[in-house]
């Protein structure tokens, strides 16, 4: 028996709670996977799993062995990253979440700069804007736009991007100019669908904080097709300034209501915590960081 493989291979059902999910982020078969966990229990003379066709859980000398050896695993991939950090050439697998609108915006353009530079490192992108679970999914790093909940993942700061209100000059003519947040109600406003389907903005002027329901035209999840329907004169929207850079500068779109302050949106990149961070995803990092985009302060805890 391969004991280190078994015992990677048991904390990865636990963490996934599936013997399918934990063989592929080992790239073994399930079959493969099922072995090693049975000769692990058949080592330690004591089952670890209770396995029902609904799911698998761990028998409470698996839940005992897993708090034992999960960190015993974190050690052996920083002793590994420490030591990948002393070479140049990167290699292996690296395995990245991005949101949708800013991966084709930002990431997709610069790409090919970054696998240049890096012959020898399999990428793995994937474009989605749902909240993944990197430890269980097998993700190095993600990034996320916005509010982020508390855990025991560890987040960079890596950007912040204003907010603006702001409309196409054709509206604007055809609709007149809001001058406060009250009069956002009385226009066509196309809102970006975020969790829990909110539908008003919030703006602050001289510390004082408005929030003001607004009357959607459109709800939408997809902040470029907002931008684009924004340039054709069907509403008003609220966006970052990294979505909307260009329209503001060629004329397409213009600012309204620029007395109200927002609160800025930020960037961040999302990572295991990890004692030594591992070449490849600091390598991916300083990519970013390189988007113009960038401010770099200190890492924390989320």
């Amino acid at each position: 028996m391969d004991k280190l493989n078994a015992i990677s291979i048991f904390c990865k059902v636990i963490e996934t709670q599936s013997f399918t999910q934990a063989a592929a982020l080992q790239n073994i078969s399930v079959a493969m996977a099922s072995k090693l966990v049975s000769q692990l229990e058949e080592h330690l003379k004591t089952r670890l799993l209770h396995r029902t066709t609904r799911k698998i859980v761990p028998t409470e000398a698996g839940s005992i062995y897993y708090q034992r050896c999960q960190p015993v695993l974190f050690e052996l991939e920083d002793a590994d990253s420490s030591i990948s950090n002393l070479s140049t050439s990167l290699q292996g697998h690296l395995t990245v979440s991005v949101p949708r609108d800013f991966g084709l915006r930002f990431i997709t353009p610069n790409l090919a700069a970054f696998i240049k530079a890096h012959p020898n490192l399999h990428i793995d992108i994937e474009f989605n804007d749902r909240i993944i679970d990197l430890v269980s999914e097998g993700f190095d790093l993600a990034l996320r736009i916005g509010y982020l909940q508390d855990s025991s993942l560890v987040a960079r700061k890596v950007a912040t991007s204003s907010m603006h209100f702001v409309a196409s000059p054709e509206y604007l003519a055809k609709h007149g100019t809001p001058q406060t947040p009250e009069d956002l109600e009385h226009h066509d406003c196309l809102l970006y669908k975020s969790t829990g389907n909110q539908i008003y903005w919030e703006s602050d002027k001289h510390n004082k904080t408005q929030r003001v329901k607004m009357r959607s035209k459109l709800m939408c999840n997809n902040g470029l097709t907002l931008a684009t329907l924004c340039t054709e004169g069907l509403g008003i929207i609220n966006s970052p300034r990294f979505f909307i850079e260009e329209e503001l500068a060629s004329g397409k779109l213009v600012e309204v209501l620029a007395d109200y302050r927002q609160q800025s949106l930020d960037l961040h990149v999302i990572y295991p915590n990890r004692r030594h961070l591992a070449a490849k995803v600091t390598a991916f990092i300083d990519f970013i960081h390189q988007l113009n985009l960038c401010q770099t302060p200190p890492s924390s805890a989320v």
